[in-house]
């Protein structure tokens, strides 16, 4: 079986035998140093040279380890060539993203469990930590891009040895340290807080106990030297003591950041530690200690740790050089919460546009021709579920029976084109394809063409998985991970109900590789400018500012049936999805805007095709 964890390096195999040195990117060595901390043996670890186009952001590595294998890149498969290193090939699935292959690295581990861990392991409650994606979880984006990316600047400033106008950029840079140190400042906000502080409680009293019951039977000693004596039972009236209500504010539960996600040791903490060691070695530590004392306090403390020796020594190999620096300059980030659901901190997304003359200011900002026209749904042939075997269908129980008809439809309104616009040979990109329902019925219907499931959800992959394998279906790959991680060639990219800004993405993905698209939008209300989109999309509606288009969007989600703003919320959603085909146009796409037949199949009823040119 495959299980191979493949790290990117820019040295080839035969400077590493000549020199013992390594230039490898951050992630690589962060992946680097968690394998050699699991020691998973289940799990095999190689390296690719690649060019050396992004080297001035290299980490540079003292390793006198000859065992390393170097991989030929000639001889990779092509679905781990199409994904953003670090990439795990794990039979028929891919796994790529920092935090999703760390997550598979630390499932495999051999090492045992230091006592600072959660008593579920690294991976904390349920297996938790880290799982949700950056595209959701403020928290991942911090540990697999936000402080990335300031290391990155920072490597680059070291290993270009150029000062130049570096005291502005490091405060620009530094605001991820800055949120960082914010966090370790506020109380532990995750969804089992009260439970924690129970058993951590409890714990505390166990303690008290044993002690009190030793200091006891200590005395008694004393007293009864005559005779043994005889060990009694310890009465503790403590069960109403560790009783925590949960109308107690998180802030009165004494539960601190020891660590990054609280009190326990955890992957978090591993993901974040080489990329603070790498920083502080550029900055020094006075800068922490006086500017982030905090994060030098939580830094010191995990170094403290017994069980990362191997990650000390991984460190220690790092080439470390230092900016000299005589102003640093931290910024105010006043209420800055690395917590969702913090209901201090600042989310733009709440914001609702309700107000009707909102809407119609909206709306009038409109003029002739910048919405497209909606096209008649041409394709009148059927899929005959009759023919179809039950790990595409819906009817063999996949859904409850109140979705089974309107899913059925949905799928064959997005598979029709498909099979319309598709040839022998195509690879056809699922995006966000949850379990799997319109990619595997689409790999059954086109046995020649290749079909990527791309989900970012472990679970949901898991159960399209399942399916496929017990139709033997050879056509279907597996791709775990976000839209920003894929990388590869493909011919038709898909999309059913991608969520808000998750349409705009793979519509991005598609543009870029010059691939026919077919996407069935949805949760326009959603839409929000990120540091990769920016609304409006199209030059065409370039007159419609930011707020008025997101009003247009909150509008375009009132299209419930026998809702009186129906009629408006359908034009709304058409006005979004002529803006995103605009954009293609400006790529030298034909575009066509219809709708899902019938229009009860779903709210969300709008169809996009595009064809390059």
């Amino acid at each position: 079986m495959d299980n191979i964890v493949f790290l990117e390096t820019y040295t080839s195999y035969d400077e590493f035998i000549q020199s013992h040195k390594l230039a490898i990117p951050l992630q690589s060595f962060i992946t680097y140093c968690l394998f050699k901390y699991c020691a998973p043996a289940e799990v095999k670890l190689e390296f690719i040279s690649c060019p050396q186009s992004k080297s001035e952001e290299a980490v540079y590595l003292n390793n006198y380890d000859d065992t390393l294998v170097f991989a030929d890149l000639l001889n990779v498969p092509w679905q781990v060539t199409s994904c953003v290193y670090p990439v795990v090939m794990c039979e028929d699935t891919i796994i790529t993203g920092l935090c999703a292959v760390a997550r598979h690295i630390t499932k495999y581990r051999s090492r045992p469990q230091s006592p600072k861990e959660h008593e579920e392991g690294l991976l904390g409650f349920r297996k938790g930590c880290l799982q949700v994606p950056n595209e959701a979880s403020v928290w991942t984006k911090f540990c697999e891009v936000d402080i990335i990316k300031t290391a990155k600047e920072i490597l680059a400033a070291v290993n270009n040895k150029t000062n130049n106008d570096l005291t502005e950029k490091l405060y620009e840079v530094s605001k991820p340290l800055v949120c960082f140190e914010s966090h370790l400042s506020k109380p532990v906000r995750v969804h089992n807080v009260y439970k924690m502080a129970r058993d951590i409680n409890k714990n505390k009293k166990n303690i008290e106990t044993k002690v009190e019951v030793a200091d006891s039977l200590s005395s008694l000693e004393k007293k009864e030297t005559s005779r043994a004596a005889k060990p009694r039972k310890w009465k503790s009236n403590t069960k109403k003591e560790l009783q925590i209500e949960s109308s107690v504010k998180i802030e009165d539960l004494g539960i601190s950041h020891q660590f990054a996600e609280g009190p326990f040791f955890t992957l978090a903490d591993m993901v974040l530690l080489p990329s603070y060691h790498i920083i502080m070695q550029a900055l020094g530590q006075d800068v922490f200690k006086s500017h982030l004392p905090l994060t030098f306090k939580w830094f010191t403390n995990l170094l403290e740790q017994p069980e990362i020796q191997i990650i000390r020594d991984l460190m220690n190999m790092v080439e470390s050089k230092v900016l000299f620096i005589e102003n640093i300059f931290v910024p105010e980030m006043q209420g800055v919460s690395l917590y969702k659901r913090d209901p201090s901190r600042h989310n733009p997304k709440k914001r609702l546009f309700t107000k009707e003359h909102d809407i119609e200011n909206a709306l009038s900002a409109l003029v002739e021709g910048m919405e497209l026209n909606i096209t008649a749904n041409n394709f009148d042939s059927e899929v005959n579920w009759n023919d179809i075997p039950d790990g595409a269908n819906p009817t063999a129980g996949h859904l409850p029976d109140a979705r089974i008809i309107r899913k059925s439809q949905q799928l064959e309104n997005l598979t029709l084109p498909v099979l319309d616009i598709a040839k022998d040979g195509d690879i056809i990109v699922d995006f966000c394809s949850g379990s799997g329902h319109l990619g595997i019925l689409i790999a059954y219907l086109l046995p020649k063409c290749t079909i990527i499931l791309l989900e970012n959800k472990e679970q949901s992959l898991l159960r399209a998985r399942k399916r496929v394998h017990e139709m033997k279906l050879k056509n279907v790959f597996f791709f775990q991970c976000n839209l920003d991680f894929f990388n590869g060639k493909f011919d038709i990219g898909i999309a059913l109900h991608a969520c808000g800004i998750a349409t705009d993405l793979v519509l991005d993905k598609c543009l870029k590789a010059n691939a026919k698209f077919v996407l069935c939008p949805c949760c326009y209300g959603s839409l929000h400018s990120t540091d990769r989109l920016a609304y409006p999309r199209s030059n065409n509606f370039s007159n419609v500012n930011i707020d008025q288009y997101l009003c247009i969007g909150h509008a375009a989600d009132q299209t419930h049936e026998e809702h009186p703003l129906m009629v408006r919320g359908s034009r709304c959603m058409a006005i979004i999805d002529s803006d995103r085909a605009r954009l293609a146009e400006e790529f030298g796409y034909k575009v066509t805007l219809s709708r899902l037949k019938p229009l009860t199949c779903t709210p969300k009823n709008n169809l996009l095709i595009g064809i390059p040119a």
